[in-house]
């Protein structure tokens, strides 16, 4: 029954798989991002398929495995690459890989050829059968095999931990400069990505140590039904969401080549960030004093898209002069900036009481409820009802 249930978690998973490919595939020549995406889905695919062939061929059990190891390398750059594409502030192409990034895959390839020259008593014996191949196993070409896959695993784990690490410190650094250059970023800002990747850890955790245990006792020492049922999530999650998902920048490049600056920064703070700039303290207050009063008189703020790039051009004043300003005169972030303006004007709304929240949201510039009452709450310490509940406390008192 076990085995079963496993079976049809993977075997969805798998039709997911199929199901996305051809429209990945189809989108990646507008959106080239699209591209390591499917080559990580396609190793998913492969690993999805492990319980179909145990239970429906078991005799090609152990080819199969042999080809799974490159399926497990191409993983983590696939999906670093993707961040990468959905995050760059110039528009991203494949011939911007480094050639670096899938030498792991090599190893993986290098593996397969090596398990695929044992005779098959020896890969059952590794495989499937350990008692019944033990002397199999025993040969020369055997025990290297099973040397370099330990070793190969060992080296998984610490690759998947690199990129995992890398993809968070860039969305980290993404998501601040973000904040720099959008008033609103709901559908830029990537906040799904941060659930795939707790649940990658978690499904290649279980899976890495399912594999060591089984291949050293035979024995699993998590239940695979939880393995399978993350990695149909995992994959659910990721088409559905990266199906929709969109570049960051799309629409709003910047012109010049600043990718690097995006993988750089995170060695930086404000002060070396704006070392060069000659922006000095009085036309930095002069600057501030321009901002106030265009957002004042001009209500820019009440623009849901309003972007840095169309403030600048609005003030005549370089993006990066503004940028400058918000950080460091002022200490906030053309967002936050942007959306206390919102906020004072959302105030006398809410007291007013004539209108619903989310009306009153999409009056004063917001996309959407929740990026309101985040912000209001963030201005005020309260949600809109609280304000209203204790602005007519203070006037009744």
């Amino acid at each position: 029954m076990v085995e079963e249930f496993i079976l049809v978690l993977s075997t969805l998973a798998f039709g997911q798989i199929l199901l996305s490919l051809p429209l990945l595939v189809s989108r990646a020549n507008q959106i080239p991002a699209y591209w390591p995406l499917a080559f990580f889905l396609l190793g998913m695919g492969v690993i999805a398929l492990d319980s179909s062939v145990s239970y429906f061929l078991p005799s090609y059990y152990s080819i199969y495995i042999a080809f799974i190891f490159p399926a497990w390398m191409a993983l983590s750059p696939s999906l670093w690459l993707y961040v990468q594409g959905l995050t760059s502030e110039t528009p991203w192409q494949l011939s911007q890989i480094p050639l670096l990034t899938y030498l792991p895959l090599l190893f993986g390839v290098s593996m397969t050829c090596l398990l695929l020259l044992l005779p098959s008593e020896a890969r059952e014996g590794l495989f499937v059968d350990q008692v019944a191949g033990s002397q199999s196993i025993d040969s020369g070409l055997a025990e290297f095999a099973a040397i370099s896959m330990f070793l190969l695993m060992i080296g998984w784990a610490i690759q998947s931990s690199y990129y995992v690490a890398k993809m968070v410190k860039r969305l980290v650094i993404y998501r601040k400069k973000l904040n720099d250059q959008f008033a609103n970023h709901e559908q830029r800002s990537l906040r799904w990505f941060n659930w795939l990747l707790l649940i990658i850890v978690i499904s290649w955790g279980l899976s890495f140590v399912n594999l060591v245990t089984t291949l050293a006792t035979e024995y699993a020492i998590f239940d695979y039904r939880v393995g399978a049922s993350l990695v149909l999530i995992l994959v659910w999650t990721i088409c559905y969401c990266g199906l929709k998902q969109k570049p960051g920048y799309e629409g709003h490049y910047l012109s010049e080549t600043s990718d690097s600056v995006l993988e750089a920064e995170s060695n930086s703070n404000e002060s070396i960030k704006y070392q060069n700039s000659a922006l000095d303290q009085f036309q930095a207050e002069r600057i501030k004093d321009k901002l106030n009063r265009v957002m004042k008189e001009q209500l820019l703020y009440l623009k849901p898209s309003l972007t840095l790039q169309q403030l600048s051009q609005q003030l005549a004043i370089s993006p990066n002069y503004i940028s400058q300003t918000l950080n460091e005169t002022m200490e906030t972030s053309f967002f936050d900036y942007v959306n206390f303006w919102r906020i004072e004007c959302a105030k006398p709304k809410i007291l007013d009481n004539k209108k619903t929240v989310l009306d009153i949201a999409y009056e004063v510039g917001f996309n959407a409820r929740s990026s309101f009452y985040k912000a209001f709450k963030k201005e005020t310490g309260m949600t809109p009802s609280e304000f209203r509940k204790s602005s007519s406390s203070e006037l009744n008192s």
